[in-house]
C-alpha cells in the first residue's frame, strides 16, 4: 500500500533527489486561474510562509505547459541581477508535473544563478521527478482539494483497491464512519464510482477489482 500524500516528505524528497543535479533554487506548485499555486520553494523551506503564494505564468512557463514537455535554458552571459530569477539567471529547467501526454497540472522549475548547460540526462531526470509529483500537487490544488484531511486519506485508500472495512482498519475508525467517508469523496468529487478514484491518483494505486 503507498503512504499517504505527506507534504513535508514531498518536499524533503524532493530536495534530496535534485541533490544531483547542479542549481541554487527550485520552486514546484499547481495550476490555478491561469497562476502557479507554490507549494514548495527551495528558498523558504526553512520558514514556510503562512499564506498561499502565487507566481506569475512566465512565457517559458506557458510553453512548457503548452506542449507538454520539459524546456531548458542556458546562456553565455552571467546574471545582471537576482531580482527575478527566471529572467536574470543564465540556465533553467522547466517541467510539467502530470501524467505524460496528458493536460499538466502544475509546473517545475530548477534554476542555476551560474553560468551551466544542462545534459539531456539531468533534462530527462528532473522530467521523472515532475512526474512523481503528480499526486502530491493533484491532492492540493486539483480536485482532491475539496477534501479534508481524513476524505483525502479515505480516497487514497479506496482507489488503492481497499473495502469500507479496511479503511476503517487502516484510519483506525468505525466501519459506518469509513463508509460515511466514502460517500463524502465520491459526492464532493462529483463521482458515480469507486473505481473513477483511480484517475486521481495515477502513480499510486494498486486496484484490486474484488474490492471495488
Amino acid at each position: 500500500m503507498a503512504n499517504l500524500i505527506d507534504l513535508e516528505k514531498t518536499r524533503k524528497h524532493l530536495a534530496l533527489a535534485l541533490e544531483v543535479v547542479r542549481h541554487d533554487r527550485w520552486v514546484f506548485g499547481g495550476l490555478r486561474d491561469g497562476r502557479l499555486r507554490v507549494i514548495g520553494d527551495s528558498e523558504t523551506e526553512k520558514e514556510p510562509p503562512v499564506q498561499p503564494i502565487f507566481m506569475q505564468l512566465s512565457h517559458l512557463s506557458r510553453r512548457c505547459l503548452f506542449e507538454r514537455h520539459p524546456i531548458a535554458v542556458s546562456s553565455v552571459v552571467d546574471p545582471v541581477g537576482y531580482d527575478d530569477w527566471e529572467r536574470d539567471w543564465p540556465a533553467l529547467i522547466y517541467v510539467p508535473i502530470g501524467v505524460p501526454k496528458t493536460r499538466p497540472v502544475g509546473l517545475l522549475i530548477v534554476g542555476c544563478s551560474k553560468e551551466h548547460w544542462y545534459t539531456q540526462d539531468e533534462i530527462d531526470y528532473v522530467a521523472a521527478l515532475g512526474v512523481t509529483l503528480t499526486a502530491s500537487v493533484s491532492s492540493l490544488t486539483g480536485p482532491l482539494g475539496r477534501l479534508n484531511v481524513d476524505e483525502r486519506h479515505a480516497a487514497q485508500l479506496i482507489a488503492e483497491g481497499l473495502s469500507d472495512s479496511e479503511v476503517a482498519q487502516a484510519l483506525a475508525i468505525e466501519p459506518d464512519a469509513a463508509h460515511q467517508l466514502a460517500d463524502a469523496v465520491l459526492r464532493k468529487l462529483s463521482l458515480r464510482s469507486r473505481f473513477d478514484l483511480r484517475d486521481l491518483f495515477p502513480y499510486h494505486t494498486r486496484i484490486r477489482p474484488h474490492l471495488v
